[in-house]
């Protein structure tokens, strides 16, 4: 594949409005349906969409996988990791939600470390503990908010405990990647993908009629109750929003994918930070969401780190957070 980052940059700024306009809609529908429905019809409609993609662009489709063990583990960690993320969707702003996201580079290499043995200096170290004191700005209510009140027995009631969903869902992202680096000497990424999307079909159903059977839609947990409401596919309106769903997930995936088969890491994946923008942006004019200068402040350090671990993995020739990129 002859390298083109002009090209590749274009794939990776599409690829990233796709998963915005993806989580935006999944966002709107979450409100009245359960969010493993939408899961479990998106992909549906993905699987049918890939299939297409791969019969006619005569690539093979290949489900056997050389890591039974691993993919099984894999793929129920990437569900549940995305369970999480949907759930903090939900309850904090589009942007607070994505921007906490984006620790995953961060969880990525410290588990490349402990993990793959991947050698990471003490700059690198430095620089994610520089990225996780972003989080903290975004995490860690205003002081000047407790108006007197001793900060010690009012600030965990202060913090938003939703805002653990999406780093829960990076971690989990980052330990799925790191199998993924593992295993795709052998499983191509087309088959990844696959295991994902039938894992979802078969897994969200047993997850809510389980949920269903032992009464947790009716819990006094806001949680449960968000998971575990009734499905539904007798609404027009929402049945079209899950196949656009699906759509932008397919889109996403190729768009994604050609542009790591185009470009080199370091260059084009700065650019994955897009979809942030697209966050504060569609936050704002959807759902009339303001950023404060303190997660901004949270953003900018997050996004700096992510950049600054690219910029040295480059410098010690190594891919570690950005070898196969699948969300």
């Amino acid at each position: 594949m002859k390298e083109n980052n002009f090209l590749a940059i274009t794939y990776i700024m599409l690829g990233m409005t796709a998963f915005a306009l993806q989580d935006t809609v999944i966002r709107l529908l979450a409100v009245d349906i359960s969010i493993l429905q939408v899961m479990f019809a998106r992909s549906v409609v993905a699987l049918i969409l890939l299939t297409l993609f791969l019969k006619i662009t005569k690539k093979d489709i290949i489900l056997k996988t050389e890591f039974p063990k691993l993919s099984i583990f894999r793929t129920v960690m990437f569900i549940l990791a995305f369970v999480f993320y949907y759930i903090g969707l939900h309850y904090l702003t589009f942007a607070e939600a994505t921007a906490l996201f984006f620790t995953a580079p961060f969880f990525i290499t410290i588990f490349s470390g402990i993990f793959l043995r991947e050698k990471i200096g003490l700059i690198r170290w430095a620089i994610v503990v520089y990225g996780f004191i972003g989080v903290l700005f975004i995490v860690l209510p205003d002081i000047n908010s407790f108006e007197g009140q001793e900060i010690s027995k009012s600030l965990g009631n202060a913090i938003n405990i939703y805002m653990i969903y999406p780093i829960l869902c990076a971690a989990g992202y980052s330990a799925n990647m790191i199998i993924i680096k593992y295993t795709s000497e052998k499983d191509n990424v087309y088959t990844q993908t696959l295991h994902v999307y039938i894992a979802t079909i078969i897994i969200c159903p047993i997850i809510t009629f389980s949920g269903i059977f032992l009464d947790f839609g009716n819990s006094n947990s806001e949680v449960l109750n968000f998971l575990f409401r009734d499905w539904f596919f007798n609404d027009p309106k929402s049945l079209f929003m899950i196949f656009v769903v699906g759509v932008s997930v397919i889109f996403g995936f190729i768009f994604l994918f050609n542009a790591y088969r185009h470009g080199r890491p370091y260059i084009i994946a700065p650019f994955e930070y897009i979809f942030l923008i697209w966050a504060v942006i569609l936050g704002w004019f959807i759902w009339s969401e303001t950023v404060d200068l303190k997660t901004w402040a949270g953003i900018a350090i997050i996004v700096s780190a992510g950049i600054f671990i690219l910029y040295r993995e480059k410098v010690k020739d190594q891919n570690i957070t950005t070898d196969q990129p699948i969300r």
